[in-house]
């Protein structure tokens, strides 16, 4: 006889054991370092986990409950499921298998181990810092800019093209920066390699622009740079004075030749970047801004991912406190 139970199980109660906070992100990665470090001495328990171990060097077994997927992820450490009480999505790294496999088993595999980890992962209903499916959406730049825009930030005039004779009716007699839409692609050696950013003028455009997506858009004049970083309700802007030329197109290319200021952020800005936030779905960003002569804030982008530790050391800015605040859910 049909009794209306459930045949799923309930999870099995938990004990007095210590909450987990569960980073993800690769060996090498200062970051994480810092912030593990400044959990530890709160008390905290953390298990960090490169997901490039996975499925090659730990293990996953978990099964369905009312309450969601339980069971452990076992690695050089095990982390019980039910016990995370948020996730750090850093910079994971990429899934491995072993490399004696054919290429189309690797790919398959490689698949399989995304759609479950990242699955049941992604499934627990815990602080993520971001969840990674957020994480993804955002990354796409044009995303971004249409999102900013929407949200009253400003934004350069912009146009994402595959055909020249629209770049170069875009560009006019006007110089115009060239960016890369994507977050680069592994080169040799596991070695990430972008597409640099560059001033370009029209008689510059032939028909390979024709060879794929690029996007163009309008030379702002600044007076310095601003990296923001939001982590929950909290913002700290960074002013970034770049003295040398590479580094005033694209500060990212000369560290050496910058000075750091920590500034305020105008209410109008505030406003919309907490807008751009929620729309984005996004706890944590870091966010690129000009500033011109006149002291308008102009939005270039985000990164879900972005880096910041160095700006805790240059800057003095509390960072590291900040995000062991939110993985201890001690912030909005």
């Amino acid at each position: 006889m049909a009794t209306g139970r459930s045949l799923v199980p309930t999870a099995e109660p938990t004990c007095t054991e210590m909450r987990t906070i569960l980073i993800l992100t690769g060996r090498d990665d200062l970051t994480a370092d810092a912030v593990v470090e400044e959990l530890v001495k709160r008390g905290e328990t953390v298990v960090r986990y490169d997901t490039a171990d996975f499925p090659t060097a730990s293990r996953l077994a978990v099964s369905l409950t009312r309450d969601g997927w339980t069971g452990s992820l076992a690695g050089s450490r095990t982390v019980r499921l039910e016990s995370v009480k948020s996730v750090w999505w850093r910079r994971p790294g990429e899934f491995r298998t072993p490399a004696d496999w054919p290429g189309h088993a690797r790919a398959l595999a490689v698949s399989e181990a995304r759609s479950g980890l990242l699955g049941v992962l992604g499934s627990l209903p815990v602080r993520w810092i971001n969840h990674p499916s957020r994480d993804a959406a955002a990354n796409y730049k044009p995303v971004q800019l249409a999102v900013a825009a929407r949200c009253g930030l400003a934004v350069p005039r912009s146009v994402i093209t595959s055909d020249p004779e629209h770049a170069r009716t875009f560009m006019g007699d006007d110089t115009v920066v060239y960016k890369g839409l994507g977050g680069g692609v592994l080169g040799p050696g596991g070695k990430r390699r972008f597409l640099p950013v560059a001033l370009v003028s029209g008689d510059q455009v032939d028909d390979g622009v024709s060879g794929t997506a690029h996007l163009f858009q309008e030379h702002v004049d600044k007076a310095y740079e601003v990296r923001l970083t939001v982590i929950g309700d909290r913002m700290f802007p960074v002013a970034i004075h770049a003295d040398s030329e590479a580094a005033r197109l694209d500060w990212r290319t000369d560290y050496r030749s910058h000075t750091y200021e920590v500034v305020g952020i105008p209410s109008e800005i505030e406003k919309g970047v907490r807008r751009l936030m929620d729309e984005l779905g996004l706890y944590f960003g870091a966010l690129d801004f000009a500033v011109t002569p006149a002291g308008r804030w102009v939005f270039f982008e985000v990164n879900p991912s972005g880096q910041w530790h160095w700006l805790a050391v240059k800057a003095a800015v509390p960072l590291v406190e900040a995000m062991a605040d939110a993985l201890q859910g001690e912030s909005a």
